[in-house]
Parts: structure tokens; sequence; C-alpha cells
């Protein structure tokens, strides 16, 4: 009897194993299918999440610029920024930290794709070096027209832009381009760099793979356009301006 109970209760115990494997299995098996139809999803939504809706672009167009349109989307935007002949014609944005907007969009939603923003330790786009970031995306959005300057052809037909605050409009003149190692550049230490242009242009004109042909001189305010390398995780590629006002 004794042994008939054993031999029970391990049939017992491994029925019971059984069913829980199983339902571990099915439960591994649902989680696994989310992930991949929430993947599949969010595919289709970072290809399209660095598009900018009409309502928003009519808040900068040929009859003028208006950021209390732009506010009224998101109180988070400061700025426009537009290089001519490229992709880059986006909202500026500005958080707390540089880590909101890497994965919202310029309504403050989620995106993969993120937004083009202003380090937060700028103050907005007043100070005379400013550092904007944004994604490079596959799709050809954000600022993945920054690594095209990379190729000289591109980088001497693309050396204008347009920059749109809250102090008013400017024009952008490419200084140069650059490829940084983050580990053996200064640039990015902004608590001081930020009130020094001087110094910026000169941290990054020795780094420069092409110089454009407006000149720079120490009164300048500088916008510094800085995304990721395609090649290096700890490289990145950056596109120096200079505002010049209307």
């Amino acid at each position: 009897m004794r042994i008939g109970g054993l031999e029970k209760a391990v049939n017992t115990l491994r029925d019971f194993v059984g069913k829980l494997a199983d339902l571990i299995a099915m439960s591994l098996f649902v989680i696994f299918l989310f992930i991949g139809l929430y993947a599949f999803y969010d595919a289709g939504h970072v290809s399209s999440s660095g598009e900018i809706g009409e309502d928003v672009k009519m808040a900068v167009s040929d009859d003028g610029f208006s950021m209390e349109e732009l506010k009224r989307v998101n109180s988070d935007i400061i700025g426009w920024v537009k290089i001519d002949g490229t992709h880059i014609d986006h909202p500026i944005l500005q958080g707390p930290d540089n880590n909101k907007y890497l994965v919202r969009d310029y309504t403050g939603e989620f995106a993969t794709a993120g937004s083009v923003f202003a380090d937060y330790r700028n103050n907005k786009l007043a100070d005379d070096f400013t550092i904007i970031y944004a994604h490079r995306m596959k799709d050809g959005l954000m600022f993945s027209d920054v690594t095209n300057y990379s190729d000289r052809d591109y980088f001497n037909s693309h050396l204008t832009g347009e920059l749109y605050s809250e102090e008013g409009e400017f024009k952008l003149e490419v200084l140069g381009f650059a490829v940084l190692n983050v580990a053996n550049t200064n640039i990015y230490e902004l608590d001081w760099l930020k009130s020094d242009a001087q110094a910026a242009y000169e941290s990054l004109k020795k780094n420069f793979l092409y110089e454009g042909t407006a000149a720079f001189n120490s009164e300048d305010r500088l916008l510094l356009l800085s995304t990721c390398d395609k090649d290096a995780r700890y490289k990145r590629d950056v596109l120096l301006t200079r505002l010049v006002a209307k």
C-alpha cells in the first residue's frame, strides 16, 4: 500500500509539473507573440513618426513664422531648424533632460524616432553655442542627412539653412562637418562651452573633414547638429553652423 501510495503521489506530482510546464510554455508563447506584434507595429510607427503634420508646418511657411502656433501643439517647442535641400525641416524641442525627446515626437507622444531637441543645459536657442540632437533614421528622416555631409559633393551643395526661435529668424551658414569620437572631445561639455563660441569653434575646426565657405568671427553664435555615426556607436556626425540675423 505504501509503495502504491508513493507511486500515486509521484504520478500526481508528475502531472502537476507537466501541466505547469505547459502553462509556462503557453505564457511565454503569448508574451513573445505580443512582443513580436508590438515590434511589427513599432517598426511601422518609427518610419512615420519622424514626419511632421501639415498643421505644424503651417506655422513655418513663406508667410512667416508663428511660435505661438507651435506652442499650442507643445509648450516644449522652442524653435524650428531647416537645412536647405535636405530632409532636415523640424521643430526643435527641449525637455528637462536629454532623454525625454529621444523617444517622444513633437507632440509629446511615444515614438522611437524621437524628435530634434536642444541640449537641456542650453538656454533654449539663445546661447553662444547650442547643440541640437536627433536620431539618424534609416528612412532618411530626422538627422540622417547630417551623415550625408561626409560626401564632399553633398557637403558643397548644402551649405545654408534657417533657424526660427523665440528671438526671431536667422539664416544658417555651414562652417564645417566632422566625425567625433565622444571619448576624445570636449564639445559636449556645455556647462562652460555654451557661453564660449570661440572655444567651441576651435575644438571642432581641428576635426573638420570639410570646411564651408562662410568665415567664423568671434561674435558669431553657433548651432551644432549632432547625430550617431553609421559605423561606430562611440562616434558622432556633427554639422556646425553659424547664425546670421535676417
